[in-house]
């Protein structure tokens, strides 16, 4: 099959693609980051409707603002601040705590963005497996502190540089590596706590 010239561009070239009105340029970014960014709010709000409805506010924003990104900053990095800043204002209007119940984690017409997760076949034994193991791993990083497992969730579900962290978050790069060392041992010594297995292989 022929892969079509825009699969080829990086995500910069495409969001300024949309820039000049090609709203394809878009579909092509919603289908490279829509899996990534509603895992990472997932992570965050711990409700799966709310983070798709969250994930699909973050797209239609970033596909209705796109003329306000510049190519000083990568397009991940502003669409997870987009999405971060949407996850931040949801926490302060309910001012409860983003953690909740613990979900079965998975990783624009007034123009919408549909969000179709992708179908990778029903396999009940590998399903359960990763199921119950996603799960652990939630269970764990619902114990981290907030303030500490914003960037943890950015650097490991989000792929984000420390440097990307810094300008989503607002954060000096040395806060940044600092936070994410003691979320990962909260990590470790929770699961460790919990599971009474080392955790170095999950992150």
């Amino acid at each position: 099959m022929a892969i079509h010239p825009q699969e080829r561009l990086s995500d910069e070239d495409l969001i300024l693609l949309v820039q000049e009105g090609q709203k394809q340029a878009f579909d092509q970014l919603v289908f490279r980051y829509k899996d990534r960014l509603f895992n990472f709010i997932l992570k965050m709000v711990r409700d799966p409707d709310l983070a798709e409805e969250i994930a699909q506010d973050t797209f239609v924003r970033a596909y209705i603002h796109a003329d306000k990104y510049r190519t000083i900053a990568r397009f991940s990095t502003w669409l997870y601040t987009i999405g971060l800043n949407l996850v931040r204002n949801h926490m302060r209007r309910k001012k409860r705590s983003p953690i909740g119940r613990i979900p079965m984690v998975g990783r624009a017409d007034g123009e919408k963005v549909e969000m179709e997760l992708p179908d990778k076949g029903h396999q009940p034994d590998r399903d359960v497996r990763n199921t119950e193991m996603k799960t652990r791993v939630a269970e764990i990083v619902t114990k981290i502190p907030e303030h500490y497992r914003e960037p943890f969730l950015l650097r490991e579900y989000g792929d984000l540089s420390y440097e990307e962290i810094s300008a989503a978050t607002g954060l000096k790069i040395g806060t940044v590596r600092s936070r994410i060392n003691r979320a990962r041992s909260h990590f470790r010594e929770n699961w460790v706590a919990s599971f009474g297995t080392d955790a170095d292989t999950l992150v």
